[in-house]
């Protein structure tokens, strides 16, 4: 089935770095869009985090091409197996930043798939 976004997601092996409600987090990277970023969740870390709540990420990933910072607040958080999957969104991010984004999506397109 076609993922109908307006900014479709693609994979990013990589690290986020959230700082939100007091808590500071190191979570793996799932996908990046230019609208946000998701991040797979062992354990339940945001719960009691409500939709919208805002706090500061930092993702790092070497086919990034440079390191990218930006205000997000909570999508949601569901449960897939038993994993957690968070999403998060832009709430303010540089155009450097969504430059990279776009580069490293294009990149992703261009190149041979893998799983």
């Amino acid at each position: 089935m076609k993922e109908r976004r307006r900014s479709p997601r693609v994979r990013l092996h990589g690290e986020v770095h959230l700082q939100i409600s007091g808590l500071s987090l190191r979570i793996p990277a799932a996908d990046i869009s230019v609208s946000g970023v998701g991040v797979l969740l062992d354990e339940y870390v945001l719960a009691g985090k409500p939709s919208g709540e805002v706090g500061v990420c930092r993702i790092e990933a070497p086919e990034l091409g440079g390191r990218i910072e930006a205000y997000v607040s909570i999508m949601r958080v569901r449960r897939i197996g038993n994993v957690r999957l968070g999403g998060l969104r832009f709430e303010s991010i540089s155009d450097g930043d969504l430059e990279l984004i776009r580069r490293y999506k294009r990149k992703c397109r261009a190149g041979p798939a893998t799983s």
